[in-house]
């Protein structure tokens, strides 16, 4: 591997790294929506107006579950990323 070449995968490598960052907020992002989903089902289910409750408990619900996948997903993408870093980071090394 010639000198041009590492550069490339160093600077791809230092790329990834901070797409890998940006992707960590989003993770934070998502988990927020799980906790104002938390959030707004209790609020909803302890409510007095109970047709009112069920059917924000039941959006609480449904934020709370796509906060939950969500972050699930992107908790994937950021250990492959990083894995796919490492492994840039280890041909460096053995060339």
């Amino acid at each position: 591997m010639n000198r041009q070449e590492k550069a490339m995968h160093l600077q791809e490598a230092r790329l990834q790294e901070k797409a890998l960052k940006r992707i960590a907020r989003w993770r934070t992002y998502s988990l927020a929506i799980s906790a104002v989903g938390v959030a707004v089902s209790y609020y909803s289910f302890t409510a007095t107006q109970k047709p009112f409750g069920y059917f924000t408990g039941a959006i609480g619900i449904l934020m709370i579950l796509a906060g939950v996948l969500a972050s699930w997903c992107i908790n994937i993408a950021i250990r492959n990323g990083r894995r796919n870093v490492e492994k840039i980071l280890n041909l460096l090394e053995t060339a």
